[in-house]
């Protein structure tokens, strides 16, 4: 018995080896974290800007169905500033065609597709509501 306690009495600390070694351990695991982290905010950026525009595109479509006439050229900020919280974005404006309602002048959510999809939206910058959704529930 008195030998464990004299024993445990000469344990002064780690060794220089030992705490090199959590120290690389914990490098290793930063270097590691660190990216991810990173994309996570990134995602987390690009899915705001494609929910942002949908809202947009929501806040138009409740206009309509309230009455409020498409001016020519469409639905402005100033325009939908009853349907929209303040500051919520920036865009040129939001219109209906044929193919259905679409976005011009986002260029967040613009930028958050192409990079979502890997490609260069053309369709003359507008962004349909189609679109908008099927990158906003794609796979990250």
């Amino acid at each position: 018995m008195q030998k464990r306690m004299k024993l445990l009495k000469n344990q002064k600390g780690m060794t220089l080896v030992e705490l090199l070694a959590v120290l690389v351990i914990l490098g290793i695991i930063a270097a590691i974290a660190v990216p991810l982290i990173g994309n996570m905010i990134e995602n987390s950026r690009d899915k705001a800007a494609i929910n942002d525009a949908i809202s947009i595109i929501a806040a138009a479509k409740l206009a309509d169905s309230n009455g409020v006439a498409i001016p020519d050229g469409g639905y402005t900020s100033s325009t939908l500033s009853d349907y929209l919280e303040d500051g919520a974005s920036t865009f040129t404006r939001v219109n209906k065609d044929s193919n259905g309602w679409y976005i011009v002048g986002h260029t967040n959510a613009l930028t958050a597709i192409n990079k979502k999809l890997e490609t260069d939206i053309a369709n003359d910058g507008k962004l349909y509501e189609s679109t908008l959704k099927d990158a906003a529930k794609g796979n990250d």
